[in-house]
């Protein structure tokens, strides 16, 4: 049967390129139905989970005030009932407890809260307050201390951790 084929098929046969070509073939049908691509219920569950996290929904501008408030106020409670508490850096998050005689290092935002509360009289110095700082951040002031161990505590949060939370 070899001599009736002809000198190059022969050449092609005997070089085992069939042969190896065969076997990727089949490797590669085995290895297609040995995966198994269907999806456990559990599965299934986390994965639409996940997908209706992502979900585009719109957020008002008022409901991310409100979320950066009560972030806000959240951090200043742990900070307040906590001296030593210690905040990650990696929250693009920054707090800073200032006297009311200090204003050195403030951005300009920052240098007009602290400026309201310090000129303002003790008794009628505003509560705690969010303010928004360019389009990326917020500012989260609150009066700390009375008398002479008055004073005032920012915090600035990132609005995409504020827009991530909602």
């Amino acid at each position: 049967m070899m001599r009736t084929l002809p000198l190059n098929m022969r050449r092609y046969l005997l070089s085992g390129t069939l042969v190896r070509r065969l076997i990727m073939v089949v490797m590669g049908i085995a290895g297609l139905t040995a995966c198994n691509t269907s999806l456990t219920e559990d599965q299934r569950k986390a994965l639409r989970e996940e997908m209706d996290k992502r979900e585009i929904r719109k957020i008002s501008e008022h409901e991310i005030f409100r979320q950066a408030l009560a972030m806000g106020k959240s951090m200043a409670e742990k900070i307040e009932s906590d001296s030593a508490y210690q905040w990650k850096k990696e929250d693009e998050t920054s707090i800073k407890v200032l006297t009311m005689t200090d204003s050195t290092g403030l951005t300009p935002t920052e240098l007009k809260i602290w400026s309201a509360y310090a000129y303002a009289p003790e008794r009628s110095a505003p509560d705690d307050n969010i303010q928004k700082d360019g389009d990326e951040f917020f500012i989260y002031s609150k009066p700390v201390g009375r008398d002479s161990s008055r004073a005032l505590l920012l915090i600035r949060i990132a609005k995409k951790k504020v827009v991530l939370s909602l």
